[in-house]
């Protein structure tokens, strides 16, 4: 009676877990001398870059998804249904979100760079519509 109990519950062996495994091995590149002859850890790196893999999909088709509901919101204005005559789409993006801290503040300082600019353009033509008198241009430093 306790032996039905032993032989059923025994634990699979060493081989077959390898070979319950090999399959999965070979499906993320490994081959065949590598799994079985190589060094023992490279089963480790190969499930290590295959989480990454993994990792890096699911973050790429995440911005995908980000940008269609980005593109859809912006086209929803003009497909409801009573929807003002001339409403218009709001335009697409015109780049590339911001992947990394680097180039999100580099992003930021264009933008902030790009309104100065406007707004000192926009000065100097208010400026230059008041006939003033002919003035020294002065630079931050005084001279």
């Amino acid at each position: 009676m306790g032996g039905e109990l032993l032989e059923s519950s025994s634990s699979p062996s060493y081989t077959e877990i390898f070979y319950e495994h090999f399959p999965f091995y070979l499906s993320i590149g490994m081959t065949y001398d590598q799994y079985w002859n190589d060094d023992c850890l490279l089963v480790k790196y190969y499930r290590k870059a295959y989480e990454l893999r993994r990792q890096q999909k699911n973050q790429e088709l995440w911005m995908q998804g980000l940008y269609i509901y980005e593109a859809l919101c912006d086209v929803a204005p003009i497909l409801h249904a009573f929807a003002k005559p001339g409403t218009k789409p709001i335009p697409y993006t015109e780049k590339p979100y911001p992947l990394t801290k680097e180039e999100a503040t580099a992003n930021r300082e264009a933008e902030e760079k790009a309104a100065r600019d406007k707004a000192k353009a926009m000065f100097m033509a208010w400026a230059s519509r008041l006939k003033l008198p002919e003035h020294k241009v002065v630079n931050a430093d005084g001279h």
